[in-house]
């Protein structure tokens, strides 16, 4: 009698398996198969943004389902996008690992013609703190204006410090003391970023950069032989440097009265490096670092520059990748956007020029098709 028990039970319970496997490919069968997927980060809007692609996306067929029946769970750092049947079965569509935590009453998923768009807002105490441009020094704008500079003189004998030929084109404020906290925040030492010096900013030709209490110019702006080193057997302190640190600077005097008019730097750096330059940096660093440092240094901000903490993974990588999201086409007579906002032109060599622009046609393919382009402009993405 209690073999035919036993023998009963174990019926019921092949059964259940049976049934319950019945019923997770009744719901598998349902839910359309996701093919392909990629997640963007943005730490600026603080979401990340899902593109689904779905076999039938692929094959251009439609396919009905109401994505009302997906839902999104998080075991953090997975995020999940499940699908609830009609029997109250569950079945894992498509997971991901995220970086901070997100808001699940907040997600929302929308069926695109070409894709699947899953939204994920991050939780208010998970975002990224945003600086903005705060830690630039307050200067009055008389001293941000290039005429100011037409003439800058000793006070002790107002001899004339600058050449004639020495024009200067642009005045920027210099960062304050928080700089490396902005810097930090900004670039996070990855990638086309490791390469921006840490500890000084160096001058630039033509250029002015204006502190709280000096002022910094290029050596080849300022008049041969009207300057001299006062002690220069003694090294001094840049402003705002530590004594320790390995860039040293010595007194400048003016050559007719001898009075100090400033400090001069030792090493006088060249900043711009021409040699085996491909033998550290990718052409997509190289180029996202020249974008980044002709936005940041125009010190004119019409717009704010959203791109700089996008980060990008696809479903065969495990790690989130920066990028920098652009816009790019070829030259036109007549511009996608004539006049609206001043251009800058980066001079590159055809081999350079060939390499980014396939990389760019490449990297357009990871967005749907839908979002390949912006303004009669094609989107793509340059791994920083």
């Amino acid at each position: 009698m209690e073999l035919h028990t036993s023998d009963a039970s174990d019926e019921s319970t092949e059964s259940e398996l049976t049934d319950a496997l019945i019923r997770s490919l009744h719901v598998q069968t349902l839910v359309p198969r996701i093919a392909n997927s990629l997640v963007e980060y943005h730490a600026n809007i603080g979401c990340y943004q899902c593109y689904l692609f779905l076999d039938s996306h692929k094959q251009e067929k439609t396919v009905e389902f109401d994505v009302a029946n997906l839902s999104v769970r998080v075991e953090f750092p997975r995020v999940e996008l499940a699908y609830e049947g009609e029997d109250s079965e569950k079945a894992i569509v498509w997971w991901t690992d995220i970086e901070r935590n997100i808001d699940v009453s907040q997600c929302q998923v929308e069926d695109k013609e070409d894709h699947w768009y899953l939204r994920l807002p991050i939780r208010p105490s998970d975002k990224q703190p945003l600086g903005g441009f705060s830690s630039f020094t307050q200067v009055s704008p008389v001293e941000l204006r290039p005429e100011s500079y037409t003439s800058v003189s000793c006070r002790g004998c107002n001899a004339e410090l600058l050449g004639e030929g020495s024009v200067i084109e642009k005045v920027l404020p210099l960062p304050s003391a928080n700089w490396m906290d902005m810097f930090d925040f900004w670039g996070a030492g990855i990638g086309a970023f490791e390469h921006i010096p840490r500890d000084d900013i160096h001058a630039q030709q033509h250029r002015v950069l204006v502190g709280e209490s000096y002022v910094l110019l290029h050596a080849a702006d300022f008049v041969a032989a009207t300057t001299v080193t006062d002690d220069a057997d003694k090294a001094a302190a840049a402003p705002g440097d530590n004594e320790k640190d390995d860039c040293e600077w010595t007194h400048l005097a003016c050559a007719q009265c001898l009075e100090r008019v400033g400090l001069c730097n030792v090493e006088q750096p060249d900043t711009v490096q021409e040699a085996n330059i491909f033998a550290k940096y990718t052409i997509d660093s190289i180029l996202s670092a020249k974008l980044l440092e002709m936005a940041d240094s125009d010190g004119i901000f019409r717009f704010t520059l959203t791109s700089w903490e996008t980060m990008i993974k696809q479903q065969d990588t495990s790690k989130f990748h920066r990028v920098l999201k652009v816009l790019y086409g070829p030259r036109q007579l007549m511009p996608s956007i004539p006049g609206l906002l001043p251009s800058h032109e980066v001079s590159l060599p055809p081999a350079m020029c060939s390499a980014i622009t396939k990389r760019l046609q490449t990297s357009s393919t990871l967005l749907p098709s839908s979002l390949r382009k912006f303004n009669r402009m094609n989107v793509g993405y340059l791994f920083a």
